[in-house]
């Protein structure tokens, strides 16, 4: 993926990935009503406590040689009593349409969607090292003035990065890192050699 030096371009992201993760996303906080938050969270801490540590869970539940009625029974077993009823279906539903594996996908889209019925939007930031509390202000009040929403920092420290930042608002990317920008100056230099190229060429076939 080429990156363009400090400025927002789309990443190249799994557009089913998105688009399932939407529609689904969408689904469930229209079905959660009044109990949204809840339900929002409850998915989050399936996602983050169950999944991600409980692998074998996951692939029980995406397995097509376990039936159907053993998955639903294994939900209610787990889930049954400590998530809201319109999440224990959803995840019963998910199972029955073969999509368990993009519950992922599903959690995030339904947590954004959330963010924005509120007003806010979530961004993720990468630094070298952590950020203090003037640097946190700041990226939070400009891309506020940007967005024209309340932003809500995910913060992640990455020293593999050789310096700068990189923020990520959806499916949007800011990298003001120096390895964004010489992934960037890399790709300029290899567009100009190419040019140069089918000039030189162009100019042997008109001599």
């Amino acid at each position: 993926m080429s990156q363009s030096q400090s400025n927002l371009h789309s990443t190249v992201l799994d557009s089913d990935d998105q688009q399932v993760g939407s529609l689904y996303g969408k689904a469930l906080l229209g079905a959660a009503g009044d109990d949204v938050d809840q339900v929002v969270d409850q998915l989050n801490s399936i996602v983050r406590d169950c999944l991600s540590k409980q692998p074998a869970l996951e692939q029980i539940l995406s397995s097509p040689r376990v039936n159907q009625v053993d998955k639903e029974q294994l939900i209610d077993r787990i889930f049954g009593g400590r998530v809201h009823s319109t999440l224990l279906n959803f995840l019963k539903v998910l199972c029955r349409r073969g999509r368990i594996g993009w519950l992922r996908g599903i959690q995030v889209s339904a947590q954004e969607l959330r963010e924005q019925q509120l007003g806010r939007v979530r961004a993720t930031v990468r630094t070298a090292l952590p950020l203090d509390d003037g640097q946190r202000q700041a990226i939070s009040h400009r891309l506020g003035q940007t967005l024209g929403y309340q932003v809500v920092l995910d913060e992640q420290v990455d020293p593999s990065l050789l310096g700068g930042i990189m923020i990520r608002v959806g499916d949007q990317v800011y990298d003001g890192s120096v390895e964004g920008k010489m992934s960037a100056l890399r790709s300029a230099v290899n567009q100009g050699i190419q040019k140069a190229v089918r000039d030189r060429f162009a100019t042997l076939l008109t001599s």
